[in-house]
């Protein structure tokens, strides 16, 4: 019964792939290379996804793809990235290895059903979602947070601006966590075709083992199956956060690896 479970999760976990790809935003093209598909902006703009599709796919057809994806992100002054769940594709990562590209990132893909779902709230931890007409301060807020990893990083963050406009999107959701009167955590979701992709969910550093990113999670979820969704997925950060979203009823179906060319 896991089993079947973790294959029903990973041919959804397809299903909202293809669905996202359909959905490219305005101002991207979607191109194809045999098994691969491109989701590609336009010079120099960030945003580029590349993923696999076709559950049949051979050494030639993956090498003939590469160069023809590593053209086309050279000309766009962009670095060519391509994700995908491994459990599909187990043997995909040695040909790209082969073809000049490195495994750069491994992360487990988990996934929750309405059945499985067991949310939690910590004490004291106060969730709000953020909108259009959200104070300034929160949206800055938000931003440094989910963008330098609670602290962690010196990364840049993107101007409130830009997340004021990602707000109008009635098809995500963005959550904004308090502890002890100061902000506390983030969390995201997008949904599409009855599907939620949690991204985001980051705790600040001096706030973290006080249940702000299984608060937030349980949140984003209870929302999403609220509005007649019945599939969220993630790929959790480490083994740590999979252990969180565990006891939340999430469960593994695989690995979101990911390779990258040479800048």
């Amino acid at each position: 019964m896991k089993r079947d479970r973790a294959d029903e999760n990973a041919r959804r976990f397809q299903a909202w792939q293809l669905a996202a790809l359909d959905a490219h935003p305005a101002g991207t093209d979607l191109l194809s290379f045999g098994p691969f598909r491109a989701v590609v902006p336009d010079l120099r703009q960030p945003g580029a996804w590349v993923t696999l599709v076709e559950g049949s796919v051979d050494e030639g057809e993956t090498k003939q793809a590469v160069a023809g994806l590593r053209s086309v992100f050279v000309k766009r002054k962009a670095q060519l990235e391509i994700e995908y769940n491994e459990a599909l594709f187990p043997q995909v990562g040695a040909w790209l290895e082969a073809a000049g590209l490195t495994l750069a990132e491994r992360n487990p893909l988990m996934a929750c059903r309405p059945d499985g779902f067991k949310p939690s709230a910590a004490p004291h931890v106060i969730v709000h979602r953020l909108t259009t007409v959200s104070d300034a301060a929160d949206l800055h807020g938000f931003q440094t947070l989910r963008w330098t990893n609670g602290g962690d990083n010196e990364e840049k963050v993107p101007p409130a601006e830009q997340l004021k406009k990602q707000l109008a999107s009635e098809a995500s959701v963005y959550l904004l966590a308090w502890l002890d009167g100061e902000r506390a955590g983030t969390g995201v979701s997008h949904s599409l075709k009855g599907a939620a992709e949690i991204v985001g969910v980051v705790t600040r550093k001096d706030k973290r083992r006080r249940g702000v990113a299984a608060t937030v999670t349980s949140e984003l979820v209870a929302r999403h199956f609220a509005a007649y969704g019945d599939f969220v997925f993630l790929d959790a950060a480490n083994d740590e956060a999979a252990r969180v979203y565990e006891r939340l009823g999430f469960t593994g179906f695989g690995d979101n690896v990911v390779y990258r060319g040479r800048p």
